[in-house]
């Protein structure tokens, strides 16, 4: 890991933890209350379950759990559809609407000392925020699954969706790559983004360059509404 102040990699990864059990609880208690799986449902997830542990203790081999797996997983993508869209929607809220309103704070970063800020002076948006919450966040991913398994045939999906899933997949790897070895931290999402995480709680020039970026970002909002107010006028 290359020498660098901020963002810390140890930092992220619980913040992100820590984010990722908030959204799953929440998004599990929606389901509970708003869904109402069917038994086809459960049946499913179950044989899925019990597929990995098999696969897990050496029961079956890789071709088969594979093979088994993919089959299942059509099944469950489909009638779970509802579940799937809860789960977008509350990552949408959590990691886009709040954290844009928050001004780049989700709990897991306010309680690693962190914040999302821009890589310039200019103000982050709510694009800014969807664009690293659909890569980083897993809300791409369930998107794809729910359009996959409703515009193909159960073969065309068992075909191309792992496919899909496993680029998804490598591209959070080298994202976690990039925290590691870039010099400032900043990841895949970040680079697409126009963002960058930084240490709110650091040496004391740090610290002022947040409060002075804060400031600037104020500054430009309150302009912005008084000169709305004087056009009104």
């Amino acid at each position: 890991m290359m020498d660098r102040e901020k963002p810390y990699f140890i930092k992220r990864v619980v913040a992100y933890a820590i984010d990722f059990i908030i959204v799953t609880l929440l998004a599990t208690v929606l389901s509970m209350i708003l869904i109402k799986n069917t038994a086809s449902y459960q049946q499913k997830t179950e044989q899925l379950l019990e597929l990995t542990r098999k696969y897990t203790a050496g029961e079956i081999s890789k071709e088969q759990y594979s093979k088994d797996f993919d089959e299942l997983n059509y099944y469950v993508t489909r009638e779970g559809v509802g579940t799937t869209i809860i789960n977008c929607s509350t990552a949408i809220v959590y990691y886009v609407i709040l954290c844009y309103f928050c001004h780049g704070i989700t709990l897991g970063k306010y309680l690693m000392k962190l914040r999302i800020v821009s890589n310039n002076s200019k103000d982050l948006n709510i694009g800014n925020y969807l664009i690293r919450g659909l890569f980083v966040n897993l809300i791409l991913s369930n998107l794809v699954s729910v359009i996959f398994v409703y515009t193909m045939s159960k073969s065309t999906f068992v075909s191309i969706y792992p496919k899909v899933s496993s680029v998804l997949t490598l591209f959070l790897l080298v994202t976690v790559l990039f925290i590691m070895y870039r010099n400032d931290g900043r990841a895949l999402h970040d680079l697409m983004a126009n963002t960058k995480v930084i240490s709110t709680k650091g040496t004391k020039e740090e610290n002022n360059d947040s409060v002075k970026e804060a400031e600037v970002i104020t500054e430009k909002k309150t302009t912005r509404k008084r000169n709305t107010k004087k056009d009104v006028k």
